[in-house]
């Protein structure tokens, strides 16, 4: 009787291991409960931050508190990945999550050091002239040097500063690469460049051909409209 038991205890521990094993690999950063209307903490903040990444949690900041909004977020994910609409994430909503996010992650870090190259590359042109239609190094305009600089990255982008802002991101923390657009001598943008850091963008000017210039500057800074990150 005692071997028996003993038996019985050794193949219980082992499948309480097992089991404990399957639930650690089953977990994702928003703990093993269920997410809900009402829920709040540490998981419901990893949960929006992964919902902004997606662009489905737009709300300025995450509150880790779970209300309509992120609610409204989930099930919107859900919608477009073919999942039940409860709105709760669970089981099946949480790892699909977790893995859209981190996918999307990645592919913004990889799009942000493409640009940042863009930026460092542009730095090469300076001092090439202007050439009204210009789109090689023998001479740019502005739309044609910035989408120059982009195809040496595999990037492709419209023809016209217009078309160009009219795609991408809209951003207000600029990091180098970013597309930044002016207003000249027309309503609309007509003018682009590539910000490179510190208040700088590389463009390229009828006056002075490809050269660097500050947003400090008492002719850009009052025509800046706005950045584009691709």
């Amino acid at each position: 009787m005692n071997k028996f038991l003993k038996a019985l205890v050794f193949a219980g521990t082992i499948v309480t291991v097992s089991l404990g094993a399957s639930n650690a690999e089953a977990a994702t950063k928003y703990g093993e409960k269920l997410l809900e209307k009402g829920s709040q903490g540490s998981e419901v903040v990893a949960l929006q931050q992964d919902l902004r990444i997606l662009g489905y949690f737009t709300y300025p900041s995450n509150t880790g508190y779970y209300g309509e909004i992120t609610e409204g977020a989930v099930k919107a994910f859900q919608k477009d990945h073919g999942i039940q609409e409860t709105g709760k994430v669970g089981p099946t909503t949480a790892p699909q999550i977790e893995e859209a996010a981190a996918k999307k992650a990645e592919e913004l870090k990889q799009a942000q050091s493409a640009n940042a190259d863009a930026a460092e590359t542009a730095k090469q042109f300076v001092g090439v002239p202007y050439a009204w239609g210009g789109s090689s190094p023998s001479g740019f305009d502005c739309s044609g040097f910035v989408r120059y600089v982009f195809a040496q990255k595999g990037i492709e982008l419209p023809r016209t500063s217009q078309a160009m802002f009219e795609q991408g991101s809209a951003v207000s923390e600029l990091q180098p690469g970013d597309l930044v657009f002016f207003t000249t001598y027309a309503q609309g943008a007509t003018h682009v460049g590539i910000y490179i850091g510190d208040q700088q963008f590389i463009s390229a000017t009828s006056s002075h051909g490809v050269k660097i210039d500050s947003f400090s500057s008492s002719y850009w800074g009052p025509r800046y409209i706005g950045a584009k990150r691709i």
